[in-house]
């Protein structure tokens, strides 16, 4: 009987983001610092009798097949010629939906490597990364994890010196979600080509950690932090409040997840019960340098 494949598949934070411009194929130039953290989800890929094949969800409310889980399974079937069948895919999720953490396109990209170990299909990872990149811009990202630059849409990747190693609080105000799609149509155009990278790429390159928590003490580390959106009063209220305490929070991605670095265990949680008390979800985390591992059971 074929082996079972527990596949992990890690949040991103991003710790700068810069919009440049709309592209001709409506997506826009981006360059990014992208740091995979330990929050993740998980997949189990497992065989069944069937000769159909299931997929299912541990939140029903993402249990359809416009998940990129799924959608991932049958792109990478169809470019592979195999057939999508006779194995059971369960995602558990634990990453928040639509929270600029990447949650969904790290599913995407654990269900890419899950299968190409699973179905013995060897594929290298520059394929991986072009199959990826079908599905959404930042699963070439989530399937080299680690700390990169991202570049183009989301697709061009430079691995970069690994991140010293920080405690992350990441911060949701309760009730917010947003739309990628909505923050880059309603950011403030002025804003193009700003924050320049330019002294967070030298501080992590040098392993500088005064540098990089002056980059991220910031009033701008973010583009996307200028778009107006419903739920932006809250985040910058709550922004507002971290500051006031000491905290350095910075927006990831698209939102509304804001995230703070620590160095020990003491500050991350002292983050994380303020968060709390203002009436935010929090989780804790930390950096990691390795992509989503995939393990075996017999």
């Amino acid at each position: 009987m074929q082996k079972v494949l527990r596949v992990r598949a890690p949040a991103k934070i991003n710790l700068g983001l810069t919009v440049l411009g709309k592209r001709p194929d409506g997506f826009h130039e981006i360059e990014s610092v992208m740091q995979q953290v330990s929050l993740s989800d998980s997949l189990l890929i497992e065989p069944i009798s069937s000769k159909e094949s299931l997929f299912l969800c541990t939140d029903p409310g993402l249990l359809s097949e416009e998940n990129l889980v799924w959608k991932a399974a049958e792109l990478l079937a169809k470019v592979t010629g195999r057939r999508l069948s006779g194995i059971k895919i369960t995602l558990f999720k634990n990453i928040p939906v639509a929270a600029g953490l990447a949650g969904g396109s790290s599913d995407a990209a654990a269900v890419l490597r899950g299968l190409n170990s699973y179905w013995q299909l060897n594929l290298d990872q520059e394929t991986l990364f072009e199959i990826g990149a079908r599905l959404g811009s930042d699963v070439p990202y989530c399937l080299l994890g680690g700390t990169a630059l991202a570049r183009g849409r989301g697709e061009i990747l430079k691995k970069l010196v690994p991140l010293p190693h920080y405690w992350v609080t990441l911060v949701l105000p309760a009730g917010v979600k947003i739309s990628t799609a909505d923050a880059y149509k309603s950011f403030n155009r002025e804003m193009l080509g700003r924050p320049s990278l330019q002294k967070l790429l030298e501080a992590i390159n040098n392993q500088d950690r005064q540098a990089i928590e002056n980059w991220v003490a910031g009033e701008l580390v973010n583009t996307l932090e200028s778009a107006e959106l419903p739920g932006i009063d809250s985040i910058r209220k709550l922004k507002t409040d971290l500051r006031r305490y000491g905290f350095k929070p910075v927006l990831s991605g698209s939102g509304p997840t804001l995230f703070m670095l620590s160095e020990n265990y003491a500050g991350a949680i002292s983050a994380a019960r303020l968060a709390e008390s203002l009436g935010a979800d929090s989780y804790l985390c930390w950096t990691e340098t390795n992509s989503g591992e995939c393990f075996s059971y017999a």
